[in-house]
């Protein structure tokens, strides 16, 4: 794990969980929220031509909210909020892949909640923590 990035191993689950799924993202970027005041984040990225409807689809993931997700095209990003079905802040990345497939396929989240938390989530607040303290 880069020392630089304590989120990595969540972010590296969640891709590998798309992967196997078949809905590998086209991009996935993490935020290092390098001041105090800023936190850790994930985007994945699918565009236009792997996605149902006008444009692609962008999931979020934010340390303190868990996963969000917005509608993107050239030039334009329309938040839709949290995907609601991913109910804890470190969904398992199994329930991330089938959100995604549902927002890559219907345009939509998944109906179903999904209440599991990832198993590593302890370890990954706590590289977070210990980044923050240096």
């Amino acid at each position: 794990m880069p020392r630089t990035l304590p989120h990595w191993p969540y972010a590296t689950a969640v891709d590998q969980a798309l992967v196997d799924r078949g809905v590998p993202p086209g991009t996935v970027r993490l935020n290092l929220g390098a001041r105090p005041d800023e936190r850790m984040r994930i985007r994945l990225s699918w565009d236009v031509s792997r996605c149902v409807g006008p444009g692609g689809i962008r999931l979020l993931w934010h340390e303190e909210t868990g996963w969000a997700y917005a509608y993107v095209g050239p030039g334009y990003s329309i938040p839709r909020g949290p995907v609601t079905s991913l109910r804890r802040v470190y969904a398992t990345p199994k329930a991330v892949a089938a959100a995604a497939d549902s927002l890559v396929h219907t345009g939509r989240p998944p109906a179903e909640a999904h209440e599991q938390e990832w198993l590593q989530a302890d370890a990954v607040r706590a590289a977070i923590d210990a980044c923050r303290s240096r």
